[in-house]
């Protein structure tokens, strides 16, 4: 493991966290594998939170030593000591589930008793640490007391008694009883089904809890990111996987792919606000891709993209009556300068000067005209 930032919050997820120290293991040996960040953000009084619980068998525990000059560590163990609580933190597990292959929820947990620090070290540098690396485990012992009202109900007896066979006999009137008898017991099974199913619905998927663990994901995969050399990553979103836990459709109605891509862009926003998030195209309405570039790395064209944007009706509309203005205005200066031009015309005839090819010239040849004037006395005489 490496170097780890430890840092605390007052509730879960909350935006801001105070630093509280960097750790290094004592052990250089564990092969634990640890986020380079962790948020102290839940506190617990539960049973197995304790330093010394029934299931201490399934944790994994270390001891971290402070390498900062902050000094704050024997303050925050004071504050848990006093309050008998114990703090702890989730992340994303390593390693997947071996049935499902899903990945776990880890936990990183600061016991309010801390054991005595190993010889040759300081206490007031040291933190004593516990590792679970399946949360799931922690509910183990609390499954047999949701079960348990079930079997009550269904062992609770009928309130009708079941007539002896001597009462019932074998004519009609024992038939009739008998299948009373019958009726009454479907009837009286009815509303212990009805609490087993109410109570089977506490243990479904949230569309909280699905939003809060995509965050948290995207958090830690920003968080690896800006550590790294590299200068563009690619998020891809999936409702099919995001809800294929969920089993309520309301619930699943909740999940939309409008939400899952405000919390990617909250999150790298909340990182890194140089960085840039674009969605790019794609061929299904429920899955896209959001591509995160650092700052200076974003190509040309979906720089150009961002900055259209989409142009608000208002302003639309300004626009189209700037141009009309412009046009009536265009117009007006062309109107006065075809006036003027009309205006000079007429200015220049008015001098004497006389207009060209008004007055048509005769240019018929000297027989045309010898023939023509003999027509036209030959014309006259016989009239």
């Amino acid at each position: 493991m490496n170097e780890i930032t430890l840092q605390c919050a007052d509730a879960p997820n909350a935006p801001n966290a105070n630093f509280l120290a960097t750790l290094q293991p004592i052990n250089t040996s564990d092969e634990e594998e640890l986020p380079f960040e962790m948020t102290l953000d839940r506190y617990t009084r539960e049973v197995w939170s304790l330093l010394k619980n029934p299931d201490d068998n399934v944790w994994k525990s270390t001891w971290f030593k402070s390498v900062d000059e902050k000094k704050r560590l024997p303050d925050f163990l004071k504050f848990l000591a006093q309050r008998k609580k114990a703090a702890y933190g989730k992340f994303e597990s390593p390693y997947p589930d071996e049935v499902t292959g899903d990945m776990n929820t880890a936990l990183f947990l600061v016991p309010f008793e801390q054991p005595p620090c190993p010889d040759g070290e300081k206490a007031e540098e040291l933190i004593y640490v516990k590792i679970l690396g399946d949360e799931r485990l922690t509910k183990i012992k609390a499954k047999p007391k949701q079960t348990a009202p079930q079997r009550r109900v269904q062992q609770q007896p009928n309130p009708v008694q079941q007539p002896s066979s001597s009462i019932m006999g074998s004519g009609m009137l024992g038939n009739l009883l008998g299948a009373t008898h019958r009726t009454n017991q479907h009837l009286n099974s009815v509303p212990a089904r009805k609490k087993e199913k109410q109570i089977q619905n506490f243990d479904t998927v949230t569309s909280g809890q699905v939003i809060t663990k995509f965050r948290e994901k995207i958090e830690k995969q920003l968080t690896e990111f800006g550590s790294s050399n590299m200068t563009e990553i690619k998020i891809s979103i999936s409702l099919a996987d995001l809800t294929r836990e969920m089993d309520s459709i309301e619930e699943k109605s909740k999940v939309t792919m409008d939400v899952m891509k405000y919390v990617v862009y909250e999150q790298v926003e909340e990182i890194n606000e140089d960085w840039i998030a674009a969605k790019e195209q794609g061929e299904f309405m429920d899955e896209a891709i959001v591509a995160v570039y650092k700052e200076g790395c974003a190509p040309e064209e979906v720089l150009e993209d961002m900055n259209k944007g989409e142009v608000p009706d208002e302003v639309r509309q300004e626009q189209r009556a700037m141009r009309e203005a412009r046009e009536r205005e265009e117009n007006k200066k062309l109107k006065m300068l075809e006036k003027k031009n009309l205006r000079n015309a007429n200015a220049v005839r008015d001098d004497g000067f006389a207009a060209l090819n008004t007055a048509k010239r005769d240019r018929r040849s000297i027989e045309e005209i010898q023939k023509d004037m003999g027509n036209n006395q030959k014309r006259n005489r016989m009239e």
